[in-house]
């Protein structure tokens, strides 16, 4: 893979994968991001200033739901397009559907067009373990969906991006790789996200807004594992559906007592209703993964121990990030 197309590479994922990538000065990334406002484009400025001056690093900022802007794509000889562009988050896909179907629906299904006339040979779509619902204690294989409909409409949006690639492509040459993630934390994280709140809510002495009573699980996996998976699809040649997340689950009140150590800090808490259509717990089947030797290594502990370091790094860039959003007390 020599010259890469990545969608969404000012957000967290994408940045984090496009750093990794560009360090090879062999490997070439275009990277496209519309910098919208999901949530304070500011934290997204912040990462685009670490890559910019790599010259390995190109950056246009197109917005895929307009199937107009394809044109400003540079170039048309890429290895492999990699689609993390999307609009992330439950809660807030049931006040702005209609901006959920087009960020998420509408721009993978032109981005599949665009494979398919320029004949690309890797399609990597991520994709989000929310399509599952509540797992229970079970873990959540990659077929599951098939028998069970998604629980929102992020979830609704994202696997209707997945149906629409599969079929576009459907009797191509084109390898199509969807990675599932699963609660995804680390330095340069998003802002909606609970353990960068978190910490900085506990940090700043600000009462932290919990929904529900904290003891919900999720599979929190650290980036660097993500990246790592990614970088294994990336060499593979299996296509289909693989699940990228930690095997071990933690609660959010077990989450809020680990920042508490490590900030020596204890936390003021805010109990808020549960959030509508929240899960209990989601766990993934790693066994398709594992066959490609890929892990999880990073324990809870240290992830958010390197999560803290990084926030402390930068404490005077993320002392105006918004980690409230309009919808909120």
């Amino acid at each position: 893979m020599k010259n890469i197309l990545i969608t969404g590479a000012a957000g967290f994922i994408g940045y984090n994968l496009t750093k990794s990538l560009i360090e090879n000065k062999e490997i070439k990334v275009l990277g496209i991001d519309s910098l919208n406002n999901a949530y304070d484009n500011n934290l997204k400025k912040l990462r685009l200033k670490n890559l910019e001056n790599n010259e390995n690093f190109v950056f246009s900022n197109i917005d895929l739901s307009n199937q107009n802007n394809f044109g400003g794509i540079q170039g048309s000889n890429f290895d492999c397009v990699i689609h993390l562009a999307a609009r992330a988050g439950v809660r807030q896909s049931f006040r702005e559907p209609k901006q959920y179907i087009l960020d998420n629906t509408v721009s993978t299904t032109n981005l599949s067009g665009f494979v398919k006339k320029k004949e690309i040979q890797k399609f990597l779509i991520a994709s989000t373990s929310s399509i599952y619902g509540d797992s229970g204690e079970s873990p959540m294989k990659e077929d599951t969906d098939e028998k069970y409909p998604p629980p929102s409409v992020y979830a609704s949006s994202k696997l209707s991006g997945e149906l629409m690639a599969k079929t576009i492509l459907d009797g191509t040459e084109t390898c199509i790789q969807i990675p599932r993630f699963f609660t995804v934390y680390g330095p340069y994280g998003r802002p909606d996200m609970s353990i960068l709140r978190f910490i900085h809510w506990i940090y700043t002495g600000t009462e932290i807004l919990l929904y529900g009573d904290g003891n919900q699980k999720r599979s929190f996996t650290y980036i660097d594992d993500v990246i790592s998976g990614l970088n294994t699809l990336i060499l593979s040649k299996d296509s289909g559906v693989f699940n990228i997340g930690s095997d071990k689950t933690v609660s959010l009140n077990q989450v809020i007592s680990i920042i508490e150590k490590e900030l020596n800090i204890k936390s003021k808490i805010d109990y808020q209703p549960r959030a509508f259509k929240d899960v209990d717990v989601v766990i993934p089947d790693l066994n398709r993964m594992k066959s490609l030797n890929w892990n999880p290594t990073t324990s809870i502990e240290k992830g958010i121990s390197e999560t803290i370091q990084w926030y402390l790094k930068y404490e005077e860039e993320l002392k105006n990030i918004r980690f409230k959003f309009e919808y909120e007390k």
